[in-house]
């Protein structure tokens, strides 16, 4: 697998305790649709939100990946309820989970709970270069609808 577009113009090692994980399944929320869209996943450095300090690995290495969460037994109803509330919040965001796994030479997950706020499911996927919307498997698409 190559990365070479997320150590582009940075000193930082992102790829530091990766792995290729095809066996997970992980969930990510999207827009409405019944498909998986390229927009719903771009990096923020795709979308120019690069680092402001090209020195913070953090804060690099967080623009240059794409966040999911890990869904499983333990995880399955604690997010759901969060995203549930969530979009009691704001009913306008993304109002769609798409339920994913990794297809082989896809990319490299990183657990990463420490974000601003801590949640013990999220992991940060690396997407190799030449990553296209056909790197995913797409498991199910759950509307998310509040009752």
């Amino acid at each position: 697998m190559q990365f070479t577009k997320i150590s582009e113009g940075n000193t930082c090692n992102c790829l530091t305790d990766t792995i290729e994980n095809n066996t997970d399944k992980f969930v990510r929320k999207v827009t409405k649709s019944p498909t998986l869209k390229d927009r719903d996943f771009r990096t923020h450095a795709e979308r120019g939100k690069v680092a402001e300090d090209k020195n913070d690995c953090n804060e690099v290495c967080g623009k240059n990946a794409l966040s999911f969460e890990i869904w499983n037994s333990q995880s399955s109803d604690l997010l759901m309820k969060k995203y549930l509330t969530t979009l009691a919040l704001s009913p306008q965001s993304k109002n769609n989970l798409c339920l994913v796994s990794f297809k082989p030479n896809s990319g490299l997950t990183k657990y990463t709970p420490d974000q601003i706020e801590y949640n013990e499911f999220h992991y940060d996927f690396y997407k190799e270069d030449s990553f296209s919307i056909d790197s995913l498997e797409l498991i199910e698409m759950i509307p998310l609808v509040i009752s």
